[in-house]
């Protein structure tokens, strides 16, 4: 896609992983964009008092401040007209009033490809007052899940933003094998201390670091630790999760050493 309608445009990025920043700094580098990152929602406000910018793209959970909070303060008190887009791996057409009713303009559900970012990007700024529905995700034909049945991993997403750049490859391999034994450290210690709120922040931020480096096993676990720390049911089942959670890293810590050895 012709991406020559992001020159020069400002966008402020709110997002707290570190690998998420990494995926989509790398694919605005190339348009002739101009970005900067805030880790929450917090730093969004306060780099929007100090900036100009053309669009926002806001995570919806984050520390210390989240993407619906922070939407909300910059509507009422700092600009109401930026477009903003959201991002989130709810299944945004069920929630789309929500990011509707604060003032969002449109959606990216992640994990999303340049397709999906370039083209909402395009429908926004060119029409600021109008929203843009996610893309749907991608379906693997039965051929292409068997073929990946002797693996963990599915890398299609990585492979697609990469565009061929291996470096660039290797480096988010290398982040997500830094990041997650941290994550998986940090939802140890809120499920020590029954920290429900806490414990379902840091599973939700796991399976956003498991959006692009993809092992759709630990995604499953992910996502029912956090639904169930969540809503505060079937509590007896986290710790079982979280020990096949870690067991399953590190199976895809030795598939992606591999394949970072392949690389190199």
């Amino acid at each position: 896609m012709n991406t020559d309608f992001l020159k020069g445009k400002r966008i402020l990025i709110a997002e707290d992983d570190f690998v998420n920043q990494k995926l989509i700094t790398h694919s605005l580098n190339t348009t002739g964009a101009v970005f900067d990152i805030a880790g929450n929602g917090l730093e969004a406000i306060e780099l929007l008092k100090s900036g100009q910018y053309d669009l926002i793209l806001m995570d919806i959970n984050m520390p210390e401040m989240d993407g619906f909070e922070a939407t909300q303060l910059i509507r009422k008190d700092i600009n109401p007209s930026i477009p903003i887009i959201a991002m989130t791996g709810w299944s945004s057409r069920t929630e789309g009033d929500k990011f509707t009713s604060v003032g969002m303009n449109g959606c990216l559900a992640k994990p999303f490809g340049l397709d999906a970012l370039y083209k909402t990007l395009d429908a926004i700024l060119k029409a600021p007052g109008s929203t843009a529905a996610p893309e749907e995700p991608a379906v693997l034909s039965e051929t292409a899940r068997s073929s990946k049945e002797d693996s963990l991993l599915d890398l299609d997403m990585l492979n697609e933003l990469a565009e061929g750049d291996n470096e660039y490859k290797i480096t988010i391999m290398n982040m997500f094998l830094e990041t997650m034994p941290e994550t998986m450290q940090k939802m140890e210690e809120y499920l020590g201390v029954s920290d429900w709120e806490n414990f379902y922040k840091t599973a939700h931020y796991a399976k956003s670091s498991l959006s692009v480096v993809k092992v759709p096993e630990m995604h499953k676990l992910a996502q029912a630790m956090e639904r169930n720390a969540r809503q505060q049911t079937s509590l007896e089942t986290i710790p079982g999760m979280l020990n096949l959670f870690k067991k399953y890293f590190e199976q895809a810590k030795i598939e992606l050493n591999k394949e970072i050895a392949a690389l190199s």
